[in-house]
């Protein structure tokens, strides 16, 4: 987690400006606090939890896979959230099976991403079940839950 932290907006990696969310960042925060709390109790086996794993393959996934191309191919969904939300990336590789991780991203005025949400435990992929990770995220769409253009997002930040 080197170079940048999940309670700064702006965060430069890569080139790119990095913006969070409050449904991923409280997600991200929490996960940290359950790992430090983890590493405390046990700094010579926490690595080998399945909750420091999991904020291993986030944080590897921001820096290593979004900030050096979040216009990657590997990101696109196609029309898995409906033909209206294909401007929607989300990560697959490098997280643990069943874990999604959905973002925007802009090349102007400025080189943004905006990580929006990962799912949990409870919202976990299993097509064609209710509480499916892309069932989920369809819906916090369109009740509005999480802005759905790159300027709200922005503006949802606080940055706009």
């Amino acid at each position: 987690m080197e170079g940048w932290s999940p309670e700064e907006q702006g965060a430069r990696i890569n080139g790119w400006h990095f913006y969070w969310y409050h449904l991923f960042q409280n997600y991200y925060l929490e996960l940290l606090e359950e790992v430090e709390s983890l590493l405390e109790k046990d700094p010579e086996n926490f690595h080998h939890h399945s909750l420091y794993k999991l904020l291993d393959c986030i944080t590897k996934s921001i820096q290593d896979r979004i900030a050096t191309n979040p216009q990657h191919k590997d990101f696109i969904l196609g029309n898995t959230l409906g033909r209206h939300n294909r401007h929607w990336k989300r990560v697959k590789q490098g997280l643990p099976n069943r874990y999604r991780m959905f973002f925007q991203f802009n090349k102007v005025p400025e080189a943004n991403v905006v990580i929006a949400w990962i799912n949990d435990k409870n919202t976990l992929r299993k097509a064609g079940s209710r509480s499916d990770v892309y069932e989920v995220f369809k819906k916090m769409l369109k009740r509005g839950d999480v802005p759905n253009s790159m300027d709200e997002l922005l503006k949802a930040t606080k940055i706009a």
